[in-house]
């Protein structure tokens, strides 16, 4: 028995060139707001990092033992025992969420032991600016999938997110927000360590987001460039309707679901099809059209 088909294939076409025409502009210049802020936010995700990192003065991280390391070929050790303090006093708050974001909880360790075979190559290679650069990328990876594995929670659970992380009167000695290191107790030290896991990846989410956001941009402008993708776009539109978002859409080419996910018809989520209210809006022109 032939399927009926109760969406107009070309009529779908014709609604997804006029959103292109009426779109496009826009969207390139969202992707270009997004270059400009990518170049922003780059400097001061580091300088965030970095600072948060600096202000550390750990137990075993302080000042005096990165200073006595450095002129050592263990210059990049102080930084381990950084990541081991890190990784014991997030385990030891939240000892089964590793075990529910396994996949960060795993890569988080994967990059941390990928940081200790940098840290001993000096004894191997000469120590040189381009060691420390691999280090330390392999230091944001870390810390970065360790923030994942303990605050990846569902949009619905975020305002739970800062529920007795640290005590924010406790984050440094002589001031309830200061920075300086208490030598009298390791409570100040153990909270500064949550906050830096928990904040300090802000700025490389936003750098994600946007280089995420660019690439779509030069996708799309490069899709509508061809007519095959638009056509393309249209046949996986129609598939999307006439499957009720159930169907298999793996054969279908990224340019044609960048350009119906950046006309904000559907949106692709882990392998699962969400159907826009701009997309729901277009399904039932077109279903009109054709009964006409």
């Amino acid at each position: 028995m032939q399927k009926q088909n109760n969406y107009d294939g070309s009529v779908i076409y014709n609604e997804i060139q006029i959103d292109i025409e009426k779109q496009k502009t826009m969207i390139f210049v969202s992707g270009v707001s997004f270059l400009v802020l990518l170049i922003v936010i780059v400097p001061m995700a580091f300088w965030w990092f970095f600072g948060l990192l600096f202000h550390a003065d750990l137990p075993f991280f302080n000042h005096g033992f990165i200073m006595m390391a450095s002129n050592t070929k263990l210059f990049l050790l102080p930084y381990n025992i950084l990541l081991i303090f890190y990784f014991l006093i997030m385990y030891f708050k939240d000892q089964k969420l590793h075990l529910v974001n396994k996949e960060h909880f795993n890569k988080a360790i994967r990059y941390f032991v990928l940081s200790l075979v940098i840290a001993i190559l000096p004894y191997i290679f000469a120590s040189s600016v381009m060691l420390t650069i691999i280090y330390f990328v392999f230091f944001i990876l870390t810390i970065y999938h360790l923030s994942f594995t303990y605050y990846d929670v569902e949009l619905h659970e975020v305002h739970n997110i800062h529920n007795h992380l640290y005590r924010n009167d406790d984050l440094g000695w002589m001031s309830s927000m200061g920075m300086l290191d208490n030598p009298f107790s390791v409570k100040d030290d153990i909270n500064r360590g949550k906050l830096f896991v928990q904040t300090s990846t802000l700025g490389f989410d936003f750098i994600a987001l946007f280089i995420n956001m660019i690439v779509r941009t030069i996708v799309f402008s490069y899709g509508i460039r061809y007519k095959q993708y638009i056509q393309e776009s249209a046949r996986l539109f129609d598939m999307i309707l006439e499957e009720n978002l159930n169907g298999e859409y793996a054969q279908y080419s990224v340019p044609s679901k960048v350009i119906l996910e950046s006309l904000n018809y559907v949106s692709f989520r882990n392998g699962k099809v969400v159907l826009y209210e701009h997309g729901e809006a277009v399904s039932k022109l077109v279903e009109i059209k054709e009964q006409k």
